[in-house]
């Protein structure tokens, strides 16, 4: 056990980040080496003259940021070599909604609705052409087949995008599309921009590739504008990483002021963009993707997983022309191509006209959900489209994030408090993200908002309120 004591008098901002800060110095400067034991909690809460709910909130803000890990009994320890730390694995939990447990809040997916049937009945009709069979357990182009990239072409157009089947590539999802996109664009070390409460996914991955995430501020529009334009010129950024549409987890929607503004910025310095539109084609009144606003900048990525079926792992990259062969390439190195067999069905969904009854459908369940939810919660504060499945709720004082989570699992719902979502040194919000998708039905989500409710007319367990 290393007798190191921060030095936390000379440094700003709340105590426990102010401790989280210097750990994070002394693992750059060497200081804190790897696999070394930092002090018990109790024993630096006392040394330093906090309380120990401040330890324990600085020792879980540097287990977020991937620089220590701990376990019961054996203490906190730092890992790796602290330049490119390896990412805390986020909290998981089974899709579905219902757990043995509890009700699962804590998923960004729609419900199933009735994908399943409308599955069974493709692939009846896809197994009676003998010779299209063959072609899909054939190994394809890694990029795609041309009908299932013009599938792509035309889903992209629907949000203004204009793209062919020579810039469309298919990849296995929205996640691998922004990690595609992610390697293509950058080399370890490299900073990328985005919003300074951001998709948590994207924070674990960009960890796992050495790159360093920069936060930009955000209001109810998303980016500002001054901020982006700052951040460029201060930290020579690689690239940048948005969602403009139903951002995650705030649900801000950019504007088309501040789309236009964006924009004028990206092509007056360069910076090449990418943009998560994956919930983009839910709301039935959006503006263009920000990929119209500034072509040549903007690679848009998208899936089917939100819209239609979280199952269906088919998503969509639209890339300029510069970029397209980097992106091809990490593609085919990545997973060589998307399976033909789920690219065929998604292409037949969008062709066929059943994707836009499913969607039909989502959005209407979203709303019916969003209502029952936003009537249990009341006048609290929060915020979310009515065509999405997230909601992202300040909580009121005396409560934090992770106080409010804990309470909620004690009573069997599940949840993502502000923490996780949090870019590089901030303090994170005190505020939560749940989701009314991943419940199996409206009941459940009646049932989990309104325990939810019960507990913020409580106050939090005074072990749990920190400065």
């Amino acid at each position: 056990m290393t007798n190191w004591l921060p030095d936390i008098e000379n440094r700003r901002g709340p105590k426990y980040l102010r401790i989280a800060d210097a750990i994070e110095d002394a693992i750059q400067a060497g200081v804190l080496k790897p696999d070394a034991k930092l002090p018990p909690m109790r024993n630096l809460a006392y040394d330093l003259g906090v309380t120990l709910g401040t330890v324990s909130r600085a020792y879980q803000e540097a287990e977020r940021r991937g620089l220590v890990g701990g376990e019961i009994g054996r203490g906190t320890y730092v890992k790796g070599d602290g330049r490119y730390p390896q990412p805390q694995a986020p909290r998981a939990f089974a899709l579905g909604g219902q757990r043995d447990n509890g009700i699962n809040l804590s998923m960004a997916v729609p419900p199933l609705g009735d994908g399943g049937n409308h599955l069974a009945e493709t692939l009846k009709q896809i197994a009676e052409d003998p010779k299209l069979t063959s072609e899909l357990v054939d190994y394809q182009s890694h990029s795609g087949l041309v009908r299932h990239r013009q599938a792509g072409v035309d889903w992209a157009a629907r949000v203004g995008v204009e793209a062919n089947v020579n810039s469309m590539t298919l990849t296995n999802g929205t996640q691998h599309a922004i990690m595609v996109a992610l390697m293509a664009l950058t080399r370890p070390g490299d900073t990328v921009l985005t919003e300074g409460i951001t998709y948590p996914g994207v924070i674990h991955l960009s960890a796992q590739l050495g790159l360093k995430l920069f936060p930009i501020e955000i209001d109810e529009e998303g980016l500002l504008p001054d901020a982006l334009r700052q951040a460029i010129e201060t930290q020579r950024p690689r690239a940048l990483y948005t969602c403009p549409t139903i951002q995650n987890p705030t649900t801000a929607i950019m504007s088309h002021q501040r789309r236009t503004d964006i924009a004028e910025i990206l092509q007056s310095t360069g910076l090449l963009t990418i943009e998560d539109d994956v919930w983009g084609f839910l709301p039935a009144e959006r503006l263009p993707a920000l990929a119209t606003y500034a072509p040549e900048q903007v690679i848009h990525v998208t899936g089917l997983s939100k819209a239609m079926a979280p199952g269906l792992r088919v998503g969509y990259i639209a890339s300029p022309s510069g970029a397209t062969d980097a992106i091809r390439t990490v593609a085919r190195m990545s997973s060589w191509m998307t399976p033909p067999l789920m690219a065929e069905v998604a292409a037949r969904w969008l062709e066929n006209g059943l994707g836009d009854k499913m969607i039909d459908w989502q959005r209407k369940e979203a709303e019916a959900r969003m209502r029952i939810a936003v009537d249990a919660l009341g006048d609290h504060k929060i915020r979310g489209h009515h065509h999405s499945y997230q909601i992202w709720m300040e909580l009121p004082e005396p409560w934090r994030g992770d106080a409010f989570r804990r309470e909620g699992e004690a009573r069997g719902v599940y949840f993502l408090s502000g923490d996780s979502f949090v870019v590089g040194r901030q303090q994170a919000p005190h505020a939560a993200r749940m989701c009314v998708g991943s419940c199996r039905t409206r009941e459940e989500v009646k049932e989990g908002f309104e325990i939810l409710a019960d507990i913020l007319e409580r106050s939090p367990p005074a072990a749990q309120v920190m400065a």
